[in-house]
């Protein structure tokens, strides 16, 4: 088996019934396909039945994970999902009608790390499995933040010291009035952790949003936008002035971003051969090596020592709540962004 390749606009995929839709972060993707296919090819030559996968390769634009949206009937819908999508990829409806019916389960195998545990990450409704975490960190440029203190817990960027300062993953088209697009899972996390006057207050210290991975490029030079940019420590690990920046695990926890998996129940026996790679020795090793703590059973997390992680639950994630929360936190932070305009228009 070989990954089906996508069209230029990453939007297509092969039709009919389809084993497996698996969608990874980009810095991921070529490695992962690879491992799958040499992984299901061995299956196959030892006797076992071929799948039809689909692997995107794009980076941006269209994906066929759009169009789960739409599906109504599960035999529309791939017998294995693979996403780095946020919570979840399925209509309301859908996840209603289905979902709540047992039609689909994890796979998620027992023995993880209790560090995950401790987080929630483990679904307690047995439908959704996470097999990795992209945990966001902050990279600070200690050059630029100069003699103010290093910010250590997500609570300290709501200091006043750190007005303009502050960057998290977004960016907006040329001409555009609003951002094409922005880290809601921190916006969402914060709005939970630090409540509503402390969240105020964060966003009063934003200075400019930055795609995730410019930020290890322009921490510690001249081009720095912030002294404290929000990233996966991915991205944060690969900084090369470490002279003038410091990666910082923040108390209360990174924020545990899921990588996570769910099958049609009714298929679950026939995918055993796909879950045994998602959650083996090999993958985790290099999703370890990459810094996406994996979450294979009886395995010590790939964390520094004494790190927490912080994930606001599935249950929150799944309630209509959620969705209001949403659409609440990007209002609050266009209000505050078109403030900080008008300030920067005055002294103009």
């Amino acid at each position: 088996m070989r990954p089906v390749m996508p069209a230029p606009d990453g939007a297509l995929m092969p039709a009919g019934p389809l084993d497996l839709l698996c969608e990874v972060p980009v810095p991921l993707r070529m490695r992962f396909a690879d491992d799958l296919s040499r992984h299901l090819a061995r299956h196959c030559t030892q006797g076992g039945e071929a799948f039809s996968c689909h692997v995107p390769m794009g980076q941006g634009g269209p994906s066929p994970l759009d169009r789960l949206r739409y599906v109504r009937d599960p035999l529309d819908f791939p017998r294995m999902l693979v996403s780095a999508r946020h919570g979840n990829a399925f209509n309301r409806r859908f996840h209603d009608t289905h979902m709540r019916a047992g039609a689909f389960s994890s796979g998620q195998p027992a023995g993880v790390a209790s560090v995950f545990e401790a987080a929630g990450l483990i679904d307690p409704k047995g439908w959704i499995g996470v097999y990795a975490v992209a945990p966001f960190v902050m990279l600070v440029d200690r050059a630029r933040l100069g003699t103010r203190p290093l910010p250590r817990s997500w609570a300290d960027l709501a200091e006043p010291e750190l007005r303009g300062e502050v960057s998290f993953g977004g960016w907006r088209r040329p001409g555009m009035a609003h951002h094409s697009a922005l880290n809601t899972f921190f916006l969402l996390a914060m709005l939970r952790l630090l409540g509503p006057e402390r969240f105020g207050r964060l966003l009063a210290n934003v200075s400019e949003l930055t795609h995730s991975a410019q930020m290890p490029r322009i921490a510690g030079t001249g081009a720095s936008v912030s002294s404290i940019y929000v990233l996966p420590w991915s991205l944060a690990d690969i900084c090369p002035r470490r002279n003038r920046t410091e990666v910082v695990w923040p108390r209360e926890g990174a924020l545990a971003y899921p990588l996570w998996t769910t099958m049609q129940s009714a298929h679950r026996q026939r995918l055993a051969p796909v879950v045994d790679h998602l959650y083996g020795t090999a993958t985790a090793d290099f999703l370890d090596r990459n810094r996406y703590p994996a979450l294979a059973p009886r395995r010590q997390p790939a964390l520094p020592e004494g790190a927490r992680l912080l994930w606001p639950g599935w249950d929150y994630v799944r309630h209509p709540a959620a969705a209001s929360d949403l659409k609440h936190v990007i209002a609050l932070f266009r209000r505050s962004r078109e403030q900080m305009e008008r300030e920067v228009r005055r002294c103009a």
